[in-house]
C-alpha cells in the first residue's frame, strides 16, 4: 500500500497512463490501423461501389446496377453455374468436414507419439515447405503415370488400353474432381495438425493422468478428453471454412492455369478467371463477391454462434 501514495488510481484499479505512454502506444498503433483501414475498408468500400457499376463502350464506369443485376439472373439459370455451387459446396465438405476430422486423428496421432510420428509428420508438413507448382507437378505424375505403371507391373493390370492411357488427368471426369479435392485436403494438412498439435500439446497432464486412473483407453481419451479440449480450435477452422466456401478455387488454377474444364469450376475458380479475362469483368466479379458474401455472412455468425455454445 505504502508504494500506492502520492498515485491517483481509476475505477478498475490501474494507474493512469503517463502522456508518453499514451503517444507510444498511438504511434505504435499507426501502421497496423493503417493497413486495415487501406487494404481491408478502402478496399472492400471501393469492391461494394464496383458491384453497382459498369463500364460503357470508352470503357469508363458508370453507375447501373441493372448491367450485373441482369448478367446474373442469367448465370443462375444456367444449370453450369448450378454445377460451380455444387462443386464450391462439395470441395467445402471434403476439405473443411472431411478434412477437419482426417487432421484431427493425425494430430492425436502424433500428439502421442505412435510409430513412425516423426515419419507422417515430416509427409504432412511437405507441402508447406515446398513451392505449390512443384507440389502440383509431382503429384499428376505420380497419380497419372506412377500409380498406373505400379498397378501394371505388379498385378499386371494394364491401363493403356483405357481412355487416356490411364492418367485420369488426360480424361476429364468426376474422378479427376475428386483427386484435386484429395490434393487439396493433404495440403491442408500441414497448417491444421500443426495447430491441432499445439492445442493438444497444451493439456495438462495432469488432466490425461486422472483420466488414465480412472480407466480410459485411447479411443476414450480422444472423445472425452482430446476434443473438448481442443474444440474451441476446431471451431475457428470450421469458422473460416464456411467463410471461404465461394472463394475455394480448389488449387485448380495450380492444375491448370486458366484452362481448367468447366465442370470442375467453383465459383472461386470462375471469379478468378472473369478477373483474368480484362478489367471490363471487375463490376461483374465484384458483384457476385458481394452476393456470396450476402449467402456466407448469416451462415459464418450461425456457425459461430454455435461453436461458442458447445465451447461454454
Amino acid at each position: 500500500m505504502k508504494s500506492l501514495r502520492g498515485k491517483k488510481i481509476n475505477r478498475v484499479g490501474r494507474t493512469p497512463l503517463k502522456k508518453g505512454d499514451v503517444i507510444f502506444y498511438v504511434v505504435l498503433l499507426i501502421i497496423p490501423i493503417s493497413q486495415i483501414l487501406i487494404f481491408y475498408f478502402g478496399v472492400n468500400f471501393q469492391s461494394f461501389l464496383l458491384a453497382f457499376q459498369t463500364r460503357d463502350s470508352s470503357g469508363s464506369l458508370i453507375f447501373d446496377p441493372s448491367v450485373n443485376f441482369g448478367k446474373f439472373a442469367n448465370d443462375i439459370q444456367t444449370p453450369i453455374f448450378w454445377t460451380y455451387i455444387r462443386n464450391s459446396l462439395l470441395v467445402y465438405l471434403f476439405t473443411s468436414l472431411a478434412g477437419t476430422v482426417l487432421a484431427t486423428l493425425f494430430s492425436y496421432y502424433i500428439y502421442k507419439r505412435r510409430t513412425l510420428y516423426n515419419f507422417f509428420k515430416f509427409v504432412l508438413f511437405l507441402p508447406s515447405l515446398l513451392p505449390a507448382i512443384m507440389l502440383v507437378i509431382m503429384f499428376k505424375q505420380f497419380v497419372g503415370n506412377g500409380i498406373p505403371s505400379y498397378l501394371n507391373f505388379f498385378f499386371g493390370v494394364d491401363f493403356s488400353q483405357m481412355e487416356g492411357g490411364g492418367n485420369i488427368f488426360l480424361k476429364e471426369n468426376n474422378t479427376t474432381f475428386i483427386v484435386i479435392t484429395a490434393y487439396s485436403i493433404w495440403v491442408s494438412f500441414g497448417s491444421q495438425v500443426l495447430v491441432y498439435t499445439g492445442a493438444m500439446d497444451q493439456i495438462s497432464p495432469e488432466v490425461i493422468e486422472a483420466g488414465k486412473l480412472d480407466g480410459t483407453n485411447s479411443f476414450t481419451e480422444f472423445i472425452h478428453i482430446i476434443l473438448p479440449s481442443i474444440f474451441a480450435t476446431l471451431g475457428t477452422f470450421l469458422i473460416v471454412g464456411i467463410a471461404s466456401i465461394f472463394t475455394n478455387q480448389n488449387n485448380l488454377f495450380n492444375f491448370y492455369g486458366g484452362g481448367g474444364p468447366s465442370e470442375h469450376y467453383t465459383i472461386g475458380y470462375y471469379v478468378y478467371l472473369l478477373l483474368r479475362a480484362g478489367e471490363a469483368n471487375y463490376p461483374y466479379a465484384s458483384f457476385i463477391g458481394l452476393v456470396c458474401t450476402l449467402v456466407v455472412l448469416p451462415l459464418t455468425f450461425g456457425v459461430r454462434k454455435l461453436v461458442n455454445r458447445v465451447t461454454r
